[in-house]
């Protein structure tokens, strides 16, 4: 039954599913890019299990990590390009993010859209892709005994490229409804702005989805010499877990990704962004029913020390069964109706969001408790470490609390295998710091003058993009 289906249909839900992956790289905000990042180590830590595990480069530059995982009869591979909205210019704002939309949905060199979509679905396969700021990463997970015809489907899908004038038409239509969409949702409205203002002048301001004039007007060869440029192979990754022979998979990805083209130009990187040097707000108004404030911090960087203690900053502040955020505005004053808080570690910049629901009428006095509040964590008292005698014994241990969920959810997370990938392949890209040692080893070791020190820096200053969305007052 499965084969019967329309290509139309198969087309759909794939972008459906691409649509709320591509949002989750962004933003942020979603458990799972929390997850990734608390495995952000992951090729640092399989070190403990060299049995299992195997980083290997290949002659064309092709960097690659194997990972025998058994317990799931699946191949989980995941290639990642050193190409993102950082390569955009204020011209070709969205090609990064078009240039992946047609890859995935579009075919390739050697079979047209429904052959490859139906072939694929014949077996067994799941295959998606996610642009970010820094990178592109193209996944799929499929039967181990497939694990062949994967690999060349996703060699394929990513470096063989074939334009068509009239294929590239149908797919700017779906970013151009993708780009009303984000504008018509207030967090996602919000979250880009609260980038296009902190990273103002910075690549990183650019919208993910590109802006709509830009978009129409792209053309085929900016699309392929997009591509010829940062499409190659020294300038990739490939990370493969799953239920397999560490030697038979070395044979066949040398097999399969042995020819891909190295030269090409190099990838660009960014300088670091600024900081604001005040607050900055920003006001939109929408046809919705309650308020949305949406604040942003510059947080640390993927390789700045302070990444680790900033995770943990975020789970006892916005997240877990009582976080502190919830006591300071809702608690005492009912101010706001939900919480979320995330934190984003880019290559050139991190970015902390705290998202609150609220009533329009609390918005201002939402902003100035948050703000306040933020200005006394630089001297939180997170562990019964900071309190003296009897106060000890009776202390909430925060940190703890908040390393154990980390723990929690890394340890779970790692039992994924396209998970694993993933964030094995985005260490790969990422990491610029030798014998970074493992994500837990490094939140086992903080102490609560850790997470003040990060506080002080990133979040007591006042370096904030406010934005507030509002509902439209209806005429009577």
């Amino acid at each position: 039954m499965t084969l019967m289906r329309t290509s139309t249909s198969i087309l759909a839900e794939m972008r459906r599913a691409a649509a709320l992956a591509r949002r989750s790289l962004r933003c942020l905000m979603t458990a799972t890019i929390g997850i990734l990042f608390c495995l952000s180590s992951a090729s640092a830590d399989s070190q403990e299990n060299p049995a299992g595990s195997k980083e290997f480069q290949l002659a064309n530059g092709l960097r690659v990590f194997l990972m025998e995982k058994h317990a799931v009869r699946l191949v989980n591979a995941v290639v990642g390009v050193d190409a993102g909205i950082k390569d955009e210019v204020p011209e070709t704002s969205g090609l990064a993010h078009l240039l992946e939309h047609y890859l995935l949905l579009r075919g390739d060199a050697s079979r047209e859209p429904p052959e490859a979509r139906l072939n694929l679905q014949g077996h067994g396969a799941y295959i998606n892709a996610l642009t970010g700021l820094d990178m592109t990463l193209f996944e799929i997970s499929l039967p181990s005994e497939f694990a062949e015809f994967g690999l060349r489907s996703l060699k394929e899908t990513v470096f063989n490229l074939k334009t068509n004038e009239e294929e590239l038409d149908k797919e700017k239509k779906v970013i151009l409804e993708e780009i009303s969409k984000s504008e018509d949702d207030p967090v996602r409205l919000a979250t880009a702005l609260v980038y296009e203002n902190l990273f103002m002048g910075h690549p990183y301001g650019n919208p993910l989805y590109g802006r709509r004039n830009v978009v129409d007007a792209l053309t085929v060869k900016q699309l392929e010499d997009f591509h010829k440029k940062l499409y190659v192979s020294s300038n990739s990754v490939l990370a493969v877990v799953g239920d397999f022979s560490l030697v038979e998979m070395e044979e066949r990805v040398k097999s399969v990704f042995g020819d891909i083209p190295q030269a090409g130009a190099s990838p660009f990187h960014a300088e670091y962004a600024s900081k604001p040097a005040k607050p900055i707000e920003v006001e939109r108004k929408l046809d919705i029913q309650e308020a949305f404030l949406v604040v942003g911090l510059p947080a640390p960087d993927y390789n700045h020390p302070g990444q680790y203690a900033m995770d943990v900053l975020t789970e006892i502040l916005g997240r877990g069964m009582t976080p502190l955020l919830y006591s300071a505005l809702r608690g005492r004053r009912d101010l706001v109706q939900t919480i979320s808080m995330g934190y984003s570690a880019h290559r050139s910049g991190g970015v902390v969001i705290i998202i609150f629901s609220l009533e329009p009428g609390n918005v201002k006095s939402a902003k100035r408790e948050l703000l306040d509040y933020l200005k006394t964590t630089r001297k939180g008292m997170f562990a019964p470490e900071d309190y003296l005698g009897d106060a000890a014994v009776e202390a909430f241990d925060y940190l703890e609390s908040a390393k154990n969920r980390i723990r929690f959810k890394s340890e779970e997370a790692r039992e994924k295998g396209l998970d694993l990938a993933l964030s094995i392949a985005s260490f790969m890209l990422m990491n610029e710091i030798p014998a970074r040692g493992g994500y837990l080893e490094a939140i086992g070791k903080l102490k609560s003058g850790d997470l003040r020190k990060a506080a002080d820096t990133f979040l007591s200053r006042g370096e904030a993009v406010i934005v507030s969305v509002l509902p439209v007052k209806k005429r009577k």
